[in-house]
């Protein structure tokens, strides 16, 4: 591939069309595990920058605040899962949505290629941002960090989307159903469910006036 064609792939739509096309499902396995890498080194620095116990400050903490801390400690470990989900949830997500619009007939591996191919592309500059200038806090660096991870969501939807288009031959409303009901079904509840815990966590810190 030469250095044209890669520069090209930063457009969803083309690189949609390349990791349908000429994907194959071993290099998708590499490229999860290359991903993975970089999740739970980014996993790692976000578990030695924020400790959970600092929301219940001292050593008498309720048992309510220990299972909730013990819930927000699991979320630093799902962090590092974060390319599993986005490959096998979200290709399933939107295979699954595409069969809820009446679309049968459509292999399942391109997708699954392709989400695996994304999620590397995705992980890759939101973990080496997270090591370079930290996951959390308020400072300049972690701003840029959270402004990388944000544009890469950003484009891994797009890309998404595009794939939607391409490989189930529909586009507007139709393509958008699916990219909605996957994204819907399989992406928003979780985290409303993790956020749900965090906000748990602060709130019972709160009422039991550990703040």
């Amino acid at each position: 591939m030469t250095r044209e064609q890669l520069l090209a792939l930063r457009w969803p739509a083309r690189f949609a069309a390349w990791a349908l096309g000429s994907g194959t499902f071993g290099r998708a396995l590499g490229a999860v595990a290359l991903a993975m890498v970089f999740s739970i080194l980014g996993a790692y620095r976000l578990g030695s920058t924020v400790s959970v116990e600092d929301f219940a400050f001292g050593p008498s903490r309720n048992v309510t605040i220990d299972a909730l801390i013990n819930a927000g400690a699991a979320l630093v470990v799902a962090s590092a899962l974060t390319p599993i989900f986005f490959w096998l949830l979200g290709s399933s997500a939107m295979h699954a949505a595409a069969r809820i619009r009446g679309l049968r007939g459509r292999a399942y591996l391109p997708m699954l290629v392709l989400f695996a191919y994304a999620a590397l592309v995705y992980q890759a500059p939101t973990s080496v941002a997270a090591l370079a200038f930290g996951p959390l806090g308020k400072g300049a660096g972690s701003q840029l960090a959270n402004a990388v991870s944000l544009a890469m969501l950003a484009w891994f939807a797009f890309v998404v989307y595009r794939g939607i288009e391409q490989h189930y031959g529909v586009s507007g409303e139709r393509a958008m159903s699916i990219f909605v009901i996957g994204g819907l079904v399989f992406y928003l509840l979780p985290l409303v469910l993790i956020i749900g815990t965090l906000v748990a966590l602060v709130i019972t810190a709160a009422v039991l006036q550990y703040f």
